[in-house]
């Protein structure tokens, strides 16, 4: 999948990412900061650092703050606070408000954001290899295409606490890589966004990007346990829509026939 060179620039990347630290801390006197705390795992002090600080407030209303967070945010509780209301609700919203420096260090260290900031660089990735794609250069699009995916398998290994070293990485890389059938995702594309020239190539981008993603996640979560051919085929086929409507938001956004 990558040359040796591009490999080695890729890890080294990676592994400056899987070595930054930031914390994430709940403060507040209401009663649910305690209980936010526990299921998130966070500190309720500040203790200085790259921090993300949630703050919550009476009434159920809570605000993003810290060193860690590009965009400061407002959030509201849910009616109950479960594990599952914090992962699917919550974890997403801070996660869209961080410092893309700190997705993996966060990820790794909180189980419960790990899902939302998987997604995210998965995302990232794929939105960049769509426009990659999309650039009338021939054949000028697939080495970075391929770091890019490459770089970020590697994000979502060290999120899911994988130690990386350049021999692993490689191993990585080529499983996760050869799995989830590039050809097959590429023909499901073509016919859902059926027009050629660059929205064709970028959707190819995209799709192969999310699906490579959405596979190692599931490879991370089941502990390295590869997907069934079923199970691959539901990837690709969400993976190809998804490409469908984001190329559809780049016509519109960019006027392009």
């Amino acid at each position: 999948m990558l040359g040796l060179r591009n490999m080695y620039r890729v890890f080294r990347e990676s592994r400056g990412a899987a070595r930054r630290h930031a914390t994430l801390v709940v403060v507040g006197d209401a009663p649910e900061a305690e209980m936010l705390a526990g299921l998130l795992g966070a500190h309720r002090k500040p203790g200085g650092g790259k921090e993300v600080v949630l703050t919550v407030h009476e009434g159920g209303h809570l605000s993003l703050s810290g060193e860690a967070v590009e965009e400061p945010a407002e959030l509201s509780l849910p009616a109950t606070v479960t594990e599952e209301a914090v992962r699917d609700g919550i974890a997403p919203r801070i996660v869209d408000a961080l410092d893309e420096d700190y997705l993996v260090p966060l990820g790794r260290g909180y189980p419960l954001l790990r899902r939302a900031v998987c997604e995210e660089i998965v995302r990232k990735n794929a939105r960049q290899n769509a426009v990659i794609g999309a650039l009338p250069i021939p054949g000028a699009d697939m080495p970075a295409i391929t770091a890019n995916q490459g770089r970020m398998i590697l994000g979502l290994a060290a999120a899911h606490g994988e130690e990386l070293s350049l021999e692993r990485a490689r191993e990585l890389v080529g499983v996760l890589a050869a799995g989830f059938g590039l050809r097959a995702l590429a023909r499901q594309v073509v016919k859902l966004v059926p027009v050629g020239g660059w929205a064709a190539s970028a959707a190819v981008g995209y799709a192969g990007t999310v699906a490579m993603g959405r596979a190692a996640i599931h490879y991370f979560e089941r502990g390295k346990e590869q997907l069934e051919s079923g199970e691959l085929a539901e990837v690709r086929r969400r993976a190809a829509k998804e490409a469908k409507a984001f190329v559809s938001r780049m016509r519109q956004r960019g006027g392009r026939g």
